[in-house]
C-alpha cells in the first residue's frame, strides 16, 4: 500500500536569454578596478572575535591599489 502523497511543484524556474553575457560589463570593471590584486590575501589568519575579522576582511576589500612602480 503507497501512502505517500504524490509530489506537487509550486513554480517553475525560467530560464534567461542572457545568462553570464549580462554581468560581462560588471566582471570588466572589477577588473579594470582592482588589476592584479586579489580581493583577499592568500593565507591562514586567525582572529580572536567575527568582530575583529569582520573589520580585517572589510579593510582588506576596501584597500587602495598600490602606486605603480616605475
Amino acid at each position: 500500500m503507497n501512502t505517500q502523497k504524490p509530489m506537487r511543484i509550486v513554480g517553475r524556474r525560467k530560464k534567461t536569454a542572457v545568462g553570464l553575457e549580462a554581468t560581462n560589463g560588471m566582471l570588466k570593471l572589477v577588473i579594470a578596478l582592482r588589476g592584479n590584486k586579489p580581493f583577499m590575501p592568500r593565507g591562514v589568519y586567525r582572529f580572536h572575535t567575527h568582530e575583529e575579522a569582520d573589520a580585517w576582511n572589510l579593510k582588506m576589500l576596501t584597500r587602495p591599489n598600490r602606486a605603480p612602480q616605475h
